[in-house]
């Protein structure tokens, strides 16, 4: 459900203005209506707006060294002035690696030039030029090398890889060489130099890193501490500059919402300031009302999903609990498979017991994911892609012809059940959507703009009844059908004459038409949609079980120990696989079909913004 919110608006004397505003902040219940204009001019804004970009970026650069083995030690204590100068220490550190990472490259790639050439000292060169004679270093494809040039110039070959020659001539200072080919390229330094200043450098490197490291995992606590500081300094500006001036910029007047619950809480602070102010109960309609849902603790759980698509809006209906148990019950059907389900259930069981208090809310979830996960894989006599109601162990022959299969119904129903089921808990949501779409229109507009939205759910609903119920063999009397007709006639009469009370009766009969249109087009193409219930729960039975024939039929007639190792492997890395296929589409396709199908049938508009209270 959505928190009732009543507005006030507050005026202050500009003297007590920032005094007013900490004390706002320090009791965190009242969300600002920010102003936009003026914000963009305001310097000081700027500036943190720029600060919390660099304090994001460093914030995502200590996240890479972050390593929950690393040993803390004991006896820090984090504090907002440190992790200000942490942010200069980071900086420095992020450079000197950005300018080693630059030099490393450049060294090897000067060891590459010199290593063709060996380690030798360019002193020995220069000795030699002393006594008159000059090296000349040159590099050229085996076929371009002259044997003459050995004799005419004293060309020595140094290396040879194969298709390049390396080679020196020696001749006397000042003698021209007529060698068409490319000058070797050399480094100022030896090979020796170089391979020394890249292991000095790696250790330069090592060390920073380790410095950085240290940053990231046992102060990160005070970094974290700065960041949000510059946060609430940059929300404490921006509520700052929604206030407006009247009386020569001598009063202030500022605006805000709270939900009703807490408006005591307000009261007793502002009456104890002696700050005017004004409340009001907003109207639905109003576009700028913040939104705060408010759910039990189950339907709580289902929050990040309805945050995914859109908060609604304060005029509309908060969907959380009537989506969740649906989704709960997709998430079951797409995966299918009761072992799947064990797995997902052990995992968030273990995972609630390491994750911070902020997170175990997402492995609650997933208990009751992988929980319903379990009931469906029951049902159906799927676990670990076996499938139940084809093995031969005696202590399930008792129940195996209840399992929800193919096996056991077919000649039942004409069709698997599972198939049956998925379609007809679609038609049970499409028909639940238009229902909460009447309860929107009811309490938006009244009673009255419903009608039309009604009228459609009883007449498919009738529809379905007075074709399903013959279809089973039941004939019904005159009188019966006399009842159904006179249901199907008041339907068409709201649909076709009252779908926009007060409009023009003939506006409302075309209005009426095209609706239909979209109905009979629409509600089959939203009801098929939900086979692929049915379908992906089929698929990843099925390929659990392929793996599992592949493990014993591949395996079979090795040796013991290697029949298991390898069957074990098979099915290790084959069902991990399917898990994960299994894991996206149960969360995808049950999210397509909330934001899809029952969306539009509850007529979802959304854009709701959500209510956050300025707080530190």
């Amino acid at each position: 459900m959505i928190s009732k919110m009543l507005r006030y608006s507050f005026l202050i004397f500009h003297k007590e203005y920032d005094e007013f505003l900490l004390n706002l902040r320090n009791l965190g219940v009242v969300h600002i209506e920010e102003k936009e204009s003026g914000t963009i001019d305001s310097p000081e804004l700027q500036q943190l707006m720029q600060k919390i970009g660099e304090l994001k970026s460093l914030d995502d650069y200590l996240s890479l060294y972050v390593d929950a083995k690393y040993e803390k030690g004991s006896g820090y204590t984090p504090s907002v002035e440190r992790g200000q100068a942490i942010v200069g220490e980071v900086e420095d550190l992020r450079l000197k690696l950005e300018k080693i990472n630059q030099r490393i490259p450049q060294i090897q790639k000067e060891i590459e030039l010199m290593t063709p050439w060996g380690d030798f000292d360019f002193a020995s060169v220069d000795i030699l030029r002393d006594k008159g004679y000059q090296l000349n270093f040159y590099t050229c494809a085996v076929r371009e090398f002259q044997q003459e040039w050995e004799e005419k110039y004293n060309a020595i070959t140094v290396h040879e890889d194969g298709t390049t020659k390396y080679f020196v001539t020696v001749t006397h200072v000042g003698e021209e060489v007529d060698i068409n080919v490319e000058k070797a390229k050399m480094s100022s330094s030896t090979l020796a130099q170089l391979n020394k200043m890249l292991e000095e450098i790696y250790q330069e490197k090592q060390q920073t890193e380790d410095a950085v490291r240290k940053l990231a995992n046992v102060e990160k606590e005070s970094f974290d501490l700065y960041s949000k500081e510059v946060a609430s300094e940059m929300e404490f500006s921006k509520v700052h500059l929604s206030g407006v001036s009247y009386a020569g910029d001598k009063l202030i007047m500022l605006v805000g919402w709270i939900p009703e619950d807490k408006k005591a809480e307000l009261d007793k602070f502002l009456d104890s300031t002696g700050v005017f102010y004004e409340t009001e109960v907003p109207k639905l309609d109003e576009a700028n009302v913040p939104v705060q849902l408010k759910n039990g603790s189950f339907s709580k759980l289902f929050e990040p999903i309805t945050r995914m698509f859109s908060l609604p809006s304060y005029s509309e209906l908060d969907l959380t609990p009537f989506l969740a148990p649906f989704f709960m019950l997709f998430f079951g059907l797409c995966m299918g498979d009761g072992g799947y389900g064990l797995l997902i259930v052990l995992a968030c069981l273990y995972l609630k017991r390491k994750v911070s208090d902020d997170m175990k809310g997402y492995c609650n979830l997933g208990l009751w994911l992988g929980g319903m996960t379990i009931v469906v894989g029951i049902l159906t006599g799927a676990f670990f892609g076996i499938a139940l109601d084809s093995v031969t162990w005696e202590w399930l022959a008792g129940v195996k012809k209840y399992f929800l299969t193919e096996a056991n119904y077919k000649d039942k129903l004409g069709y698997n059940p599972m198939m049956i089921f998925a379609i007809v808990i679609g038609v049970v949501q499409i028909l639940f959507g238009m229902c909460l779409a009447a309860a929107k229109a009811t309490k938006q507009n009244g009673f009255k703009y419903s009608l039309s939205t009604i009228a459609w759910v009883v007449a498919i609903i009738s529809g379905i009844a007075y074709l399903g119920i013959p279809a089973l063999g039941v004939e019904f009397s005159a009188a019966v059908n006399y009842v159904f007709y006179v249901i199907f006639g008041l339907c068409a009469i709201l649909i076709y004459f009252y779908n926009s009370p007060g409009k023009n009766p003939i506006v409302n009969v075309g209005a009426g038409l095209w609706n239909t249109y979209n109905m009979a087009t629409g509600l089959l193409g939203d009801t098929l949609s939900y086979i692929r219930l049915f379908a992906l729960g089929l698929t990843g039975s099925i390929l659990g079980g392929v793996f599992n024939e592949l493990a014993f039929s591949l395996t079979e007639g090795l040796p013991f120990v290697v029949q298991f190792i390898g069957a074990l492997i098979i099915l290790l890395f084959g069902h991990s696989i399917n898990f994960g296929l299994c894991m996206i589409g149960s969360f995808v396709h049950p999210l397509r079909l909330t934001f899809v199908e029952f969306y539009k049938n509850a007529s979802f508009d959304g854009g709701g913004q959500e209510y956050k209270p300025f707080k530190k």
